[in-house]
C-alpha cells in the first residue's frame, strides 16, 4: 500500500479536505493508497472547521469525525509521498524528506480559515484539481536500477510470468555482477515489471523482460525496453540481442517496433513447454569514426 501524508498548518481545513478527496478517488479507481493528514502547527484533537465539513459534504465526503493531528517525524518517515500547500511548507518538509517525494500545487493553495462558505468552496475546488495533478504524477511509471529492496517483488514478478522463474537468490547474484544492468518499473511504489541485460565486451544481451499479467497493455514493457536500449547506447554497446518464443507474436511485434530484426533461431531453447527461440537483434550506430574529417583531408 502506497502511503500519502497530507500536510497543512492546522490540519482542520486543507489537509483533511485533500485526504478526503484522495480517499474518494482511490476508492473509485481501486488505487492502492493509504491516506492520512497532519498539521505543522496543529492543536491535536481540534475538529475540522465547520465550512470545511459543509463543502466536503456537498461531495458526499464526511469530515465530521476528523480530529487534527500534529506533524511528527514518524509520520513523515512513514510516508511514501507528501502533499503540502505552499512552497514554505515544502521547504520545511525538505529538511527531512527528498524533494521529489513532496508535492506542492501550482498555484499554491491559500488557507481558507476564517473565510465564508464561498472561500471554502473555491479552496475545495482548487484542491480537487490539485489532487488530480498529484495522482497523475504518482501514476507516472518510474524506472530505477534494481536494488536489494526490490528482490522479493521482482521474484514475485518472475513467479507470475514464467514457468521456470528466477529465484530471489539468482536475482540477488545479479546485484554484484559487474556485467548486469537490471531495472525495475514501479507505479505507486509497487514493482510491476523489470528488465535485465548483460553487457560483455560492448555486446548487450537481454536476460529477461517481464510485466505482471494484471498490469499489461499499459506500455510498461515498451518503457522497460527503451530503458535497456538507452543503457546500451550510454555504454556504447555495439548491439542488443535477445531470444523470444517463436509463438510470442506480441513480444516480437514490440521488439520489431523498437528496431529489432530476426537474425536466427535457437532450436528447443525453451522448456515447459519446449519451443524454439527467435533471435532478434538491434544494432547501434558506431560513435566517432570519421565524423571529424573535413574537406581537403
Amino acid at each position: 500500500m502506497f502511503k500519502i501524508l497530507c500536510v497543512c498548518s492546522g490540519n482542520t481545513c486543507r489537509s483533511p479536505m485533500v485526504a478526503a478527496l484522495l480517499e474518494q478517488k482511490a476508492a473509485r479507481r481501486s488505487l492502492p493508497l493509504s491516506v492520512s493528514s497532519a498539521g505543522l502547527a496543529a492543536f491535536p484533537g481540534d475538529a475540522a472547521s465547520e465550512n470545511a465539513v459543509r463543502v466536503m459534504a456537498e461531495l458526499d465526503a464526511d469530515l465530521s469525525a476528523h480530529r487534527s493531528a500534529a506533524l511528527t517525524t514518524d509520520l513523515l518517515f512513514d510516508a511514501d509521498a507528501v502533499f503540502c500547500m505552499n512552497a514554505m511548507q515544502k521547504a520545511v518538509l525538505s529538511r527531512y524528506l527528498p524533494a521529489e517525494t513532496i508535492f506542492c500545487p501550482q498555484p499554491e493553495i491559500p488557507d481558507p480559515y476564517g473565510g465564508d462558505i464561498s472561500v471554502y468552496r473555491a479552496c475545495r475546488d482548487a484542491l480537487d484539481a490539485a489532487t488530480d495533478a498529484f495522482l497523475k504524477k504518482l501514476e507516472t511509471p518510474r524506472i530505477t536500477p534494481m536494488t536489494q529492496a526490490n528482490l522479493a517483488s521482482v521474484a514475485e514478478i518472475e513467479r507470475q510470468c514464467f514457468s521456470t522463474p528466477w529465484s530471489a537468490d539468482a536475482l540477488r547474484a545479479e546485484l554484484s555482477n559487474d556485467t548486469a544492468r537490471f531495472f525495475v518499473l514501479t507505479v505507486f511504489g509497487e514493482a510491476v515489471g523489470y528488465v535485465g541485460l548483460h553487457l560483455v565486451c560492448s555486446e548487450g544481451y537481454l536476460a529477461n523482460l517481464a510485466v505482471l499479467p494484471a498490469k499489461r497493455r499499459k506500455g510498461y514493457g515498451r518503457r522497460l525496453m527503451q530503458a535497456a536500449i538507452e543503457c546500451c547506447e550510454k555504454e556504447h554497446a555495439q548491439f542488443l540481442s535477445l531470444e523470444v518464443r517463436k509463438s510470442n507474436a506480441a513480444a516480437q511485434a514490440l521488439y520489431r517496433s523498437l528496431g529489432f530484426t530476426p537474425r536466427g533461431v535457437r532450436k528447443h531453447f525453451y522448456s515447459q513447454p519446449q519451443e524454439d527461440a527467435v533471435i532478434m537483434t538491434l544494432d547501434f550506430e558506431p560513435k566517432g569514426g570519421d565524423a571529424g574529417a573535413g574537406p581537403g583531408d
